[in-house]
C-alpha cells in the first residue's frame, strides 16, 4: 500500500460535525438510554444441538435486534436477566459481550451498565453516492476530521486511472470520517486532477460530490468500484485506531464526469466491524 503523504503546505487537521440527523437521531439520550434492548420477560430458545455455538446464536439475535431498532444509547439487560432471557450460562453471556465489545458495539460502565454505542452502517451497491449522502439517508450525523489538502504528483497508478500526463498534479484530500456515535469508520484519500480548478480552501467537511456538482458544475455521471480485504498499514492503523495488520475493507472508486472524463479517484479504508457493503441480485 502506498503511504499517503502531506506536503508542508498541507492544511492542518480540522474537526467538523455535519448536522444531517433525522428527528429520530435528535431524541433525548436520557429517554433512549433508560430503555433496555430486551424486556426482562422476553424468552429466546437457543438450539443446543445446532452446529452453531450457543454464544453465536445469542450474538446473532442481539445483532438482529440492533439492526431492527434505534439501538444506540440503549442498554443491554443485566447479566442475570440475560441468563433468564436466553437460557444460557454466565460464561456464555460473557463470551457474547466480550465479542460485542471487541466489535466496538457496546461500552461497559460500572455505574451505568452496558450501553450500545455503535450501529453498523450498510452501503447498498448499485448507486453512486457519497459518504455524506449515505449517512444522511440513514438519519445519521457525519463527523469528519480533515487530515490534509494539498497539490501533489500522484502515484503512477492514480495518474493512469485519471488519464493524466506525467508531471501533472492532483488535489489530494485526506479525511477521516465517521458518525456522531462511531468515530472513526473510514479513512479516505480523494484525488482530483488540478485542471478542474477545485480550490484547496473549500470546506471539505460536507459532501464532495455535492460541492463538485453544485459549485463547480461537474456532474458525476458514473463510476467503477472495486472492494477487497486487506491488512492495515501502520499509517492506516494509526488513523483508524486499530492494530497494524488488522483486517480492513478497501474500496477504490473511479468516478467520471461529462464526456467520460475521469474526475476523482478515491481509496477508502474501512473498519469492517462498522461497515457492510450490500448488493441486491436478480435472476
Amino acid at each position: 500500500m502506498n503511504k499517503m503523504r502531506m506536503a508542508k503546505q498541507s492544511m492542518p487537521a480540522e474537526n467538523c460535525l455535519i448536522e444531517e440527523a433525522a428527528s429520530t437521531a435528535a431524541a433525548s439520550p436520557q429517554t433512549t438510554a433508560q430503555k433496555p434492548l430486551f424486556k426482562p420477560s422476553e424468552r429466546f430458545h437457543l438450539d443446543p444441538d445446532s452446529p452453531v455455538p450457543l454464544y453465536h446464536q445469542m450474538e446473532q439475535i442481539i445483532l438482529d435486534r440492533i439492526e431492527a431498532e434505534g439501538a444506540v444509547g440503549r442498554r443491554l439487560p443485566r447479566e442475570m436477566d440475560l441468563v433468564e432471557i436466553f437460557g444460557v450460562s454466565r460464561i456464555t453471556i460473557k463470551k457474547v459481550t466480550d465479542s460485542l465489545a471487541a466489535k466496538g458495539l457496546i461500552r461497559r460502565q460500572r455505574a451505568l451498565g452496558t450501553t450500545l454505542v455503535s450501529l453498523g452502517v450498510t452501503e447498498e451497491l448499485g448507486r453512486l453516492t457519497s459518504y455524506t449522502e449515505q449517512m444522511k439517508a440513514r438519519g445519521l450525523r457525519v463527523s469528519t476530521e480533515i487530515l490534509g489538502v494539498d497539490l501533489h504528483r500522484p502515484s503512477v497508478k492514480v495518474r493512469e486511472q485519471l488519464q493524466m500526463k506525467e508531471g501533472e498534479k492532483t488535489l489530494c484530500l485526506r479525511r477521516l470520517r465517521g458518525t456522531s456515535k462511531v468515530f472513526p469508520i473510514v479513512l479516505l484519500q480523494s484525488e482530483i486532477p488540478a485542471g478542474y480548478g477545485l480550490s484547496s480552501e473549500e470546506d471539505f467537511c460536507g459532501s464532495l460530490y455535492h460541492l463538485l456538482e453544485t459549485k463547480y458544475r461537474l456532474p458525476i455521471e458514473w463510476g467503477e468500484e472495486q472492494i477487497s480485504a486487506s491488512r492495515a498499514s501502520a499509517d492506516e492503523a494509526r488513523y483508524l485506531r486499530i492494530k497494524t495488520g488488522d483486517v480492513v475493507l478497501v474500496m477504490e472508486r473511479l468516478t467520471f464526469t461529462s464526456g467520460n472524463r475521469p474526475l476523482e479517484f478515491v481509496r477508502a479504508v474501512y473498519r469492517p466491524e462498522h461497515y457492510t457493503f450490500s448488493v441486491r441480485l436478480k435472476r
